[in-house]
C-alpha cells in the first residue's frame, strides 16, 4: 500500500504541473461532496414523498370505501323495509290474484307505493317494481324504457340476500347506479317480483370533497368486472378505466387483497399510483390515482436547486482554485529561477515576496469553501427532519382518525371490528363469557326530518356521551357501529350484569327527556339487543354480532325502548 501511495505522490502526480494539481484538487473535494449528499437528499425526499402518499392516499380510499357501503347499506335496508312490508306484500298478492281488478288496481297502486317510500329521497331518481317475468308493474311507463329496465334485470345474477348494484345507463347520456332487490312472499318465501332503485351518482360525490390528496389525484369507482368507470371525483368523458389500472386491481384481487398501492404505465404512456381498496360484496373498487409527475414536482424542484448550486460552486470554485494556483505557482517559479541564478553563481538574487503565506491563504480559502458546503449541508438535512417529522405528524393523524368517529368521538366501526376480535380471543385464553349490547335511536329518521340533521348529530353525541358514562369499567368499548345505531362490548360479563347495564343505558337515554314529537314516547329512547357467549375457538366475531342484531330487530319489533337477550330472540325465529 506504502508503495502504491508513493508511487502515485512521487511520480505520478509529479509529472501534472503544480497548478493543474491544485484546480484538479480543489474541483473534487469542493464539488463532490455536494453532488454526493444533493443526489442522496433528492433519494430520500422521493421516497419520503412516495411513502407519506401511500400511507395517506390508502387510508383515505379505504375510509371512502368505508363511507360508500354504508351509503349503499343505506338504501339497501330501506328496500328491504319496503319488500317485507304489508303494503309491498298486500300489492303483490293482488296483482297475481287472477282478479283482473285486483290485478289492475295493483299496477296502478305500484309507483304510489314506490314514492311514498323514495319520494323524499332526491338522490334516488328512478323506482319501478317488476314481476316474476322482469316486466315492470306500472302501466304509465314508456315501452323503451320498461324494456331497458327489464333487460337490467334478465342480466342480473341470482337475486338472493342483499341487494345487487350495477351501473345503469338511463338513456340520453346519463348514467346512474341501480340497485336491484328480489321480492318474496313472506308466507311461502316464493319469489314475487324485483325491486329496481336507480340513485344519481351525485348521491356518492360529496364523500369525494373531502379527500382531496393534491398532486392533482383523481378518485373513482371502477367496476373490476367489466372495466366501467362508476363514479369519479372529477368530469371527465372516460366511460373506462386504464386497462393497466385493471390490471393492477386483477392482480391484488388474486393475492386476496382488499387494499393496496400499485404503479403503472397508462394508455397514454404517462406513469401513475394507485392506491385502490375493494367495496364489500361488489365487484366495484375505490381508485384514487396520483400522475408520478405531479407526486415527484417537489422533489424535482429540490434537485434542480441542487443542480444550480453545483454549477455555481463549479463556477466560483474553478476561478479560485485558478487564483490560488497562480498565487503558489508564480512565486515557486521565480524562486526556482532565483535558486538557477544562485546555482549559476549569482549570490545577490532575491524573491519578492508580498502579502501573507499563499499556504496558509489556500487554507483559508479552503475552509471557507468547507464552511459554504457545510451550510449548505445543514440546510437539505433540516428539510429531511422537516419532511420526515410532517410525516410522523400526518401519520399520527390518519392512526387517529382511522380508529375514532368523527362525529361522536367513540369509537368507529373499524376500531369495533378489530376490539371484538381481540376481546373474543382473549375470553377463549380466559374462559370467560363476553357480552355484546346492540343499540339503535328509536325513530331517529323522524327526528332528523322533525328538528334537522344539525340537531340529529347533537343528539348522536349525547347519547355516545351517556353510553360512555354508563360504561362500568375502562375495557368497555363505546362504538358507533353506524348511523344512529352504537354497540358496546363488554369484557367479563355474564348475563344478568349485562341486562342490568343495558336496562341502565336504556333508562339513562330515556330519561335525558330529549323532546321527540314523533316518538309515541314523547322523549328520545332506544332499543338495546344483548348477546352473551362463552366463546371457543370456532366462535366467529359475526356470530355475535348476528345474534345482537337479531336481538335489536325484535326489541325494535316488540314496540321498541326496550332491552331484548339475543337468546330469547332465537326462539322466537
Amino acid at each position: 500500500m506504502r508503495k502504491r501511495l508513493d508511487f502515485l505522490s512521487r511520480h505520478f502526480l509529479r509529472r501534472i504541473a503544480i497548478g493543474y494539481r491544485l484546480i484538479s484538487a480543489f474541483i473534487l473535494v469542493s464539488l463532490l461532496p455536494l453532488l454526493i449528499s444533493g443526489l442522496l437528499a433528492y433519494g430520500e425526499t422521493s421516497r419520503a414523498t412516495q411513502d407519506k402518499v401511500r400511507a395517506y392516499s390508502v387510508q383515505v380510499v379505504q375510509q371512502i370505501s368505508q363511507n360508500l357501503l354504508l351509503r349503499m347499506e343505506k338504501i339497501e335496508d330501506t328496500s328491504e323495509a319496503l319488500a317485507l312490508s304489508e303494503k309491498m306484500q298486500r300489492l303483490l298478492a293482488d296483482y297475481y290474484s287472477g282478479d283482473a281488478d285486483a290485478s289492475a288496481a295493483a299496477r296502478s297502486s305500484a309507483a304510489r307505493v314506490l314514492l311514498d317510500t323514495y319520494g323524499a329521497l332526491t338522490y334516488v331518481n328512478q323506482k319501478y317494481l317488476l314481476d316474476r317475468d322482469r316486466q315492470v308493474i306500472d302501466p304509465q311507463i314508456f315501452a323503451p324504457l320498461a324494456s331497458s329496465i327489464g333487460r337490467v334485470a334478465e342480466e342480473a345474477p341470482e337475486l338472493t340476500g342483499r341487494g345487487w348494484w350495477t351501473l345503469y345507463h338511463a338513456g340520453h347520456g346519463q348514467k346512474s347506479l341501480a340497485m336491484l332487490r328480489e321480492v318474496r312472499f313472506t308466507a311461502n318465501n316464493r319469489p314475487a317480483g324485483v325491486l329496481f332503485v336507480g340513485v344519481h351518482p351525485s348521491y356518492f360525490f360529496d364523500i369525494f370533497r373531502g379527500a382531496d390528496l393534491g398532486y392533482g389525484a383523481s378518485i373513482s369507482i371502477v367496476d373490476a368486472s367489466d372495466g366501467a368507470v362508476v363514479v369519479q371525483s372529477r368530469e371527465s368523458s372516460a366511460s373506462q378505466a386504464d386497462p393497466a389500472l385493471l390490471g393492477g386491481i386483477t392482480e391484488s384481487l388474486a393475492q386476496g387483497r382488499d387494499s393496496d398501492f400499485i404503479a403503472y404505465v397508462g394508455a397514454d404512456k404517462t406513469p401513475y399510483y394507485a392506491a385502490i381498496a375493494r367495496l364489500p360484496h361488489t365487484s366495484w373498487w375505490v381508485a384514487s390515482i396520483t400522475p408520478s409527475d405531479r407526486l415527484n414536482a417537489d422533489t424535482r424542484s429540490v434537485r434542480d436547486k441542487i443542480i444550480a448550486i453545483g454549477l455555481v460552486c463549479f463556477a466560483v470554485s474553478l476561478l479560485l482554485s485558478a487564483l490560488i494556483s497562480r498565487s503558489i505557482s508564480v512565486p515557486l517559479q521565480r524562486l526556482v529561477a532565483a535558486m538557477k541564478e544562485a546555482g549559476s553563481g549569482d549570490t545577490t538574487v532575491r524573491v519578492e515576496q508580498h502579502g501573507n503565506d499563499e499556504i496558509a491563504v489556500l487554507s483559508r480559502k479552503f475552509n471557507e469553501m468547507a464552511g459554504k458546503l457545510q451550510q449548505n449541508r445543514e440546510v437539505l438535512e433540516e428539510q429531511v427532519r422537516l419532511r420526515t417529522r410532517e410525516l410522523e405528524r400526518a401519520n399520527r393523524k390518519l392512526e387517529a382518525l382511522s380508529a375514532t368517529d368523527g362525529l361522536t368521538g367513540v369509537a368507529n366501526r373499524r376500531r369495533f371490528d378489530e376490539a371484538l376480535a381481540n376481546e373474543m380471543r382473549r375470553a377463549v385464553r380466559s374462559g370467560q363469557s363476553l357480552a355484546l349490547l346492540m343499540l339503535d335511536v328509536d325513530y331517529f329518521k323522524k327526528y332528523n326530518d322533525r328538528y334537522g340533521h344539525l340537531a340529529g348529530d347533537e343528539c348522536l353525541r349525547i347519547v355516545a356521551r351517556v353510553l360512555q358514562k354508563t360504561s362500568r369499567r375502562a375495557t368497555d368499548l363505546v362504538a358507533r357501529y353506524g348511523g344512529e345505531e352504537f354497540s358496546v362490548i363488554i369484557a367479563e360479563c355474564d348475563t344478568t350484569q349485562a341486562l342490568q347495564q343495558a336496562e341502565n343505558i336504556c333508562q339513562a337515554i330515556f330519561e335525558l327527556k330529549l323532546p321527540h314529537a314523533d316518538s309515541p314516547f314523547g322523549y328520545i329512547s332506544a332499543s338495546i339487543g344483548v348477546a352473551v357467549l362463552l366463546p371457543d375457538e370456532h366462535t366467529a366475531p359475526e356470530q355475535m354480532v348476528r345474534i345482537a342484531d337479531q336481538a335489536l330487530y325484535h326489541a325494535k319489533y316488540q314496540g321498541r325502548n326496550r332491552v331484548v337477550l339475543g337468546s330469547d330472540a332465537t326462539q322466537g325465529l
